[in-house]
């Protein structure tokens, strides 16, 4: 029995350097073999990066002469979709194991995308393929960050069972989803934007066709989640539609939902048929439409708004708020029947400040997405991390994208700093209201308290922009005729 370490090839690997350093410095695959002792090494790679693998395994050969290099080459063109990722790497690991099933084997975390690493987890997880995992961990001596040591992963707190079924099902490969306004496959959602409780409740959701409701604050991702169990459910094949249910007003959700007899004006319903239905901000819903909409999807077809003749409608659906469905009941706001029904099946997604572990993963995932189509990738400072990861992030996940973006903006160098993060352009209203709630007196006027502070807000992202109104109008979502419409309207 040998020890073998498997690895993929790194863009650091075999060699890199750093400006604030001199000479080259060895990569993550030399790193780990020179901490620990080695008979294997096989090496996981993708097609274009053959000159680069080339380079790692003659650097391994001069430093590590006795060391057996293999290389295993991928057809992998999306190293961050989890699902492709799995479906490459589980056949040529069965091959591993058949042949040198005596083997102690090691998985290095230091190279390879964040979506390899989760990968690796998952695999070793469910029992697919047993192994060490090794990463980084860093020393902390009276608060200070020390050197970083190379050590096997704790699981402290120990994963649930990943079946061999579960990773089945994430590995299923299809090309896009139906709705555009999600954008691409669920494997591309940031590995982080769910705890794994989370994504566990989504693959177990996603066997059943009940109908459930994913409960979170603004910018959590709810409808990305939706999405997601939509993906990992057998009607993965069907349309995935989204209605946001805060755009219409109570007359236009009739023909909205149920159409009427031509197939042009095929309501939601009719369109979403063997597939997923995702009803956003589900409480602004009117009381009698949700029911007939609850009714339909049990009968398994509808009636439109002008005839009575039945639509087939085979449809899961899933509502998602960021309300209190249950004081919303006792307020006579929400039918009583439907929220029982939704409490049966409900998924609550955690805001980012009670999961600070994840905020520094989730800023580097962002600043990734950005990098893919900036001129010029940019890093992350030490001091810009530990600033970001220090902030409480009111607006989770929707906030930090948006202080990312600016932050790539503002800084003129390859690296961002601390000064680059402007965390006042992540104030929204939910952050006014959590630090500045008014006093209500007689003569209080709600709409005058509204214009103060859609106007302060505007302003303070004008300071941040130096008066560049379209760029301010970007960072608020809102137009910049409405920045200047206002802005003119304060008068001198």
């Amino acid at each position: 029995m040998g020890a073998t370490l498997v690895s993929f090839v790194g863009l650091r690997d075999p060699f890199f350097t750093e400006q604030h350093e001199d000479g080259r410095q060895k990569g993550p695959v030399l790193t780990v073999l020179d901490e620990q002792k080695f008979q294997r090494v096989v090496l996981f790679s993708r097609l274009h990066r053959r000159e680069q693998l080339e380079r790692t395994r003659a650097a391994i050969r001069e430093h590590h002469p006795k060391i057996t290099v293999e290389v295993q080459e991928l057809d992998l063109a999306d190293a961050t979709y989890h699902p492709r990722i799995l479906a490459a790497l589980r056949p040529p690991l069965a091959k591993l194991r058949r042949a040198r099933p005596d083997d102690d084997y090691s998985i290095s975390l230091l190279s390879g995308t964040p979506e390899t690493h989760a990968c690796w987890v998952l695999l070793v997880a469910a029992g697919e393929f047993p192994a060490r995992l090794l990463n980084f961990r860093r020393t902390v001596h009276h608060g200070l960050a020390g050197p970083r040591l190379l050590r096997e992963v704790d699981w402290s707190e120990p994963l649930a069972a990943i079946t061999p079924e579960t990773l089945t099902v994430l590995a299923t490969h299809r090309d896009r989803w139906d709705d555009p306004e999600l954008q691409g496959p669920a494997g591309n959602i940031p590995r982080h934007y769910f705890v794994r409780r989370s994504i566990e409740q989504a693959v177990q959701l996603g066997r059943h066709s009940a109908p459930l409701l994913i409960v979170g604050e603004p910018g959590t991702q709810k409808q990305h989640f939706a999405g997601f169990i939509h993906q990992v459910s057998p009607r993965q094949a069907g349309p995935l539609l989204i209605l946001n249910c805060a755009l219409l007003t109570a007359a236009q959700f009739d023909g909205a939902l149920f159409g009427d007899e031509s197939e042009d004006a095929a309501g939601k319903l009719r369109q979403a048929d063997g597939g997923t239905l995702v009803l956003i901000k589900i409480q602004h819903m009117p009381a009698d439409v949700l029911v007939r909409v609850f009714k339909a999807a049990d009968e398994g077809y509808s009636h439109g708004s002008q005839t009575s003749l039945p639509r087939k409608a085979n449809v899961r659906l899933i509502g998602t708020t960021d309300r209190d469905l249950e004081e919303e009941v006792r307020r006579g706001r929400f039918p009583a029947d439907i929220w029982r029904r939704l409490q049966a099946s409900m998924v609550r997604l955690p805001p980012l400040r009670e999961r600070p572990g994840d905020i520094g993963v989730l800023a580097r995932d962002e600043l990734d997405r950005v990098n893919r189509t900036a001129p010029r990738p940019k890093r992350l400072s030490p001091a810009a991390l530990a600033k970001i990861e220090s902030h409480s992030w009111p607006s989770n996940v929707s906030e930090l994208r948006r202080v990312i973006d600016q932050a790539v903006i503002n800084a003129e160098g390859p690296m961002i700093q601390a000064a680059d993060i402007d965390l006042d352009l992540s104030v929204n209203m939910s952050n006014v209201f959590a630090y500045a709630v008014p006093r209500i007196r007689e003569g209080f006027s709600l709409e005058d308290y509204l214009r103060t502070i859609k106007l302060e807000l505007v302003r303070s992202v004008l300071r941040k922009t130096r008066g560049n109104q379209s760029q301010a109008a970007r960072l608020l979502g809102v137009t910049p005729q409405a920045v200047s419409k206002l802005m003119k309207s304060t008068g001198p």
